[in-house]
């Protein structure tokens, strides 16, 4: 993939920042399903160079978004084991 450097390096970046949770393709759902969902045609200079701007927060306000619409629940789990 194209992108596949700068997904690593913003993550690798995020990971020396203390966010130790974000995986590549985490990131790359971000970018696909949310930051470029209703972009028209973005050339891969501005896609690498949008990714290396990419914001901690920009990626954690979307992950929140993700867990209030998943369709599981806390009180769904009857085991604590679930939650390792």
């Amino acid at each position: 993939m194209l992108l596949s450097k700068e997904i690593k390096l913003k993550c690798r970046s995020f990971q020396e920042n203390g966010y130790q949770g974000v995986s590549e393709t985490e990131l790359l759902d971000y970018l696909l399903l949310y930051r470029w969902k209703n972009r028209q045609r973005l050339s891969i200079k501005e896609c690498k160079s949008d990714i290396l701007h990419i914001e901690p927060n920009d990626f954690f306000d979307y992950q929140q978004l993700v867990a209030q619409t998943s369709p599981f629940q806390l009180r769904d789990w009857t085991d604590i084991k679930d939650l390792l």
